[in-house]
């Protein structure tokens, strides 16, 4: 089967918002508000399997910063579609493992629950995409806080909802997806910052594109789905 003939089956076939193609890469790039891109990140997907009636799928992302030296990082997201829904979830504490120069294979749960011990993590940091959403219908709010070197961050997800589905144009191609908005506020220390985020989730892919505005409507940045690659 062709490249694209197999993005097509991932695309159609499949009702979860995440690709289950082993191996397969996603590439994004992050514009800043002037337009300009700052980050590209390479999407791996890995550990695809079928667990206790889910279907399961790892995110492993390199991130690259164009506008900074000692400019590479890692985070994880971990997909999960029950029949019904699709759930995500960032690993916060990957991130920081890997920049302290540990191992990552050594990397599992028993460190993960030490490491949200020492960052003094509280919350929920997952969202949920239902299938069959209807535009309007509200996603419950939610919110998470940690510890960043000493600086407490704290992240409140709010007023979000479906809004439909839309089709979406990139260098990747053309992708019928799903639309959602929400209002994001980080809390770092007395600093707070609100934006809304307007995403489109493509079925058997994940993120296609993302936007965000400030409170005065001004462009906060976006993210690109630029290319797909299989192995």
């Amino acid at each position: 089967m062709s490249v694209i003939g197999a993005w097509l089956v991932c695309h159609t076939a499949q009702a979860q918002y995440f690709c289950t193609n082993q191996g397969a890469e996603l590439s994004y790039v992050t514009y800043d508000e002037a337009g300009q891109s700052v980050t590209n990140e390479t999407v791996t997907v890995t550990n695809v399997r079928k667990q206790d009636g889910k279907t399961w799928a790892m995110y492993f992302t390199k991130i690259v910063n164009n506008k900074a030296t000692n400019n590479t990082s890692y985070t994880l997201y971990n997909w999960n579609y029950d029949g019904g829904k699709s759930v995500c979830e960032e690993d916060l504490m990957y991130g920081p493992y890997i920049a302290s120069d540990s191992d990552p294979v050594k990397y599992n749960e028993t460190v993960r629950q030490a490491l949200l011990e020492d960052k003094k993590f509280k919350g929920d940091n997952s969202f949920t995409l239902k299938d069959n959403a209807k535009a309007g219908e509200s996603i419950p709010d939610y919110s998470y806080s940690y510890l960043n070197g000493v600086l407490k961050n704290e992240i409140t997800i709010s007023g979000a909802a479906y809004m439909g589905e839309e089709q979406v144009g990139t260098t990747a191609g053309q992708f019928d997806c799903l639309k959602i908005s929400y209002l994001k506020r980080t809390k770092v220390v007395l600093k707070t910052t609100t934006v809304r985020v307007t995403e489109w989730y493509a079925r058997g892919i994940g993120l296609v594109k993302s936007e965000s505005y400030d409170m005065k409507g001004k462009s906060a940045g976006k993210v690109l789905l630029v290319k797909m690659t299989e192995k």
